[in-house]
């Protein structure tokens, strides 16, 4: 009997052969799916890091907060100060330089190195600027789109701001997707060495002049004298090496220069002469305005862009030592406030408002209270009170305060003007016999009673005709009943009910002729010939709040 090999093959191998062999097949298939899956994601990842936003300082690529770029809809790009400050070797803080307040509505950043500060304004579109740890003028520099604050919190800046506050070029790549960094220290090392292919010798190691590179402009020196000029980044001539001296203007992108004799001048970034070069000395002192301050012999004045003179160079001095009023943080020390400009001749101060009108017939022995103890406790010298532009002045040891329009908002008869810094804030005070009131609620009831004033001028022709009594009523916050009979009478009262009777007899709770304001009910003073007995009641500016000073006419 033969056996076939079949015959040891059970029934079901052929199926079983079969079936293992589909298995393999699947496994097979699931591996090269696997890495053509493994093989599609990487490459994806790849894809999305390159499609990622790159970006480089100073051809370095750097790691970056997800938020510190905003793309808007118009092609605007915004950055945040915060997140982009160490990326360019900057210190971020909140508040302003020099005032230790966390006010999230104010920024400032300063370089590593202390070369400057720029601070920020929430929706400001003015840009600060200052050395650090020196009384050097602030530099304010206007910028197109103003500093916004997102739903998160973080202050941005435009590209432009950024250049501006950073002192670094920024540039957006959109087929790279890639945004390029180009600190200043980078453009000084690069066109140090381009300076010599254009004839020069070299770059300006002013910081205030390297800066010009920021706006495609270099100070050089060229010749054996090593005179100085200026040139475009392509090698273009501005100005002719042939000055002493050039310095930049950054919030004008002037030039201020000083040839062979000595005398200074400005020149435009075109190279044309804007002011001759004619003066002792110039300095920019307000770039929106155009003002600048200079010397010519040994007097200062003022001029305008055009030239003219707004104060005539014949003053002794002009502008304040900011380093006298430390805690007032000056921006400006020849325009005070943004609106006064003070000038001394002959040991007498004058003030001028920045279109050179004088503001007050008044002459001053002094401007702004130096002192360092006010009743055995330290207090801060000032010059201009907060943010109400009122300039400090004295005369025969007393004290007042003058806004741009020549209203003595603080009267001249106080004992002191200062301030007190507690727990990071800052209050003004004016002090009267041994007793301190708060400055700023005296000036705003100066402010009202002045504005009463004028209304009651405005009437006064209307009032005489009718041949009928006047009241003029101010009162902060309580009830106040008057009555008036054939005569005007004025009252201003803060705390207590008043009841006053004019009754043939003008009743005046200040004597204007005499600058005579009543700050205290304990320090009283009476119109002796104008009152009667019962009108000393009337005759007081009372006060119940050691820092309220009511001001009564």
């Amino acid at each position: 009997m033969q056996i076939e090999q079949d015959d040891f093959v059970p029934n079901n191998y052929q199926s079983r052969k079969s079936s293992g062999n589909k298995t393999v097949a699947i496994v097979v298939g699931l591996i090269i799916f696997s890495i053509i899956l493994m093989i599609g994601i990487i490459l994806g990842i790849l894809f999305l890091k390159e499609d990622k936003l790159k970006v480089l300082v100073d051809g370095t690529k750097v790691n970056y907060g997800e938020d510190t770029f905003i793309f808007t809809e118009n092609g605007k790009i915004y950055v945040s100060i915060r997140d982009v400050a160490p990326l360019v070797k900057y210190e971020s803080h909140n508040g302003e330089y020099k005032e230790d307040i966390e006010d999230t509505s104010k920024m400032y950043v300063e370089a590593i190195d202390e070369t400057e500060t720029a601070s920020f304004y929430a929706n400001s579109n003015i840009i600060s600027k200052v050395k650090p740890n020196t009384t050097d003028d602030y530099i304010n520099i206007s910028i197109i789109d103003p500093v916004i604050v997102r739903d998160n919190g973080k202050m941005y800046i435009s590209t432009e701001g950024f250049t501006v506050a950073f002192n670094s070029l920024i540039n957006y790549d959109q087929e790279k997707n890639t945004i390029t960094i180009q600190t200043l220290p980078s453009l000084i090392k690069q066109y140090s060495a381009t300076v010599t292919q254009y004839g020069y010798t070299s770059l300006s190691t002013d910081f205030n002049n390297q800066k010009a590179l920021i706006y495609g402009m270099m100070i050089a020196q060229k010749g054996e004298n090593e005179k100085y000029g200026v040139i475009n980044i392509s090698g273009n001539e501005i100005i002719s090496p042939r000055y002493n001296k050039i310095e930049f203007l950054e919030s004008s992108k002037e030039f201020i220069i000083t040839n062979s004799s000595e005398k200074v001048g400005i020149a435009f970034n075109t190279g044309k002469n804007k002011i001759n070069v004619a003066y002792d000395e110039i300095k920019l002192i307000d770039s929106s305005l155009g003002l600048y301050l200079v010397k010519s012999g040994n007097k200062y004045g003022v001029i305008d862009s055009s030239e003219r003179f707004i104060v005539h160079a014949e003053h002794d001095k002009i502008g304040i030592e900011t380093k006298d009023f430390p805690a007032d943080n000056i921006k400006n020390q020849y325009i005070l406030g943004g609106t006064i400009i003070p000038t001394k001749l002959n040991n007498k101060w004058t003030l001028y408002d920045t279109k050179g009108n004088r503001i007050t017939d008044e002459q001053y022995d002094g401007i702004g209270f130096v002192n360092q103890k006010i009743k055995d406790k330290v207090v801060n010298n000032a010059v201009v009170i907060e943010d109400t532009g009122v300039v400090v002045v004295s005369k025969d040891g007393k004290y007042g305060g003058i806004d741009a329009k020549g209203n003595e908002l603080v009267q001249l008869m106080f004992d002191g003007v200062y301030s007190i810094t507690s727990e990071g804030k800052t209050t003004y005070y004016v002090l009267f016999n041994g007793i301190e009131y708060n400055a700023i609620e005296y000036i705003n009831a100066m402010k009202e009673r002045l504005g009463y004033k004028m209304e009651a001028e405005i009437q006064d022709d209307k009032a005489s005709q009718e041949n009928t009594g006047n009241t003029i009523t101010v009162n902060k916050g309580n009830n106040t009943n008057t009555e008036s009979n054939q005569n005007n009478t004025n009252t201003a009262n803060n705390q207590d009910n008043t009841n006053t009777e004019g009754n043939q007899n003008n009743t005046n709770t200040a004597d204007n002729s005499n600058n005579n304001v009543n700050v205290n009910e304990q320090d009283t003073s009476s119109n002796s010939e104008n009152s009667n007995n019962e009108a000393s009641d009337t005759n007081t500016a009372n006060t119940n709040d050691e820092n309220t000073a009511n001001v009564v006419e």
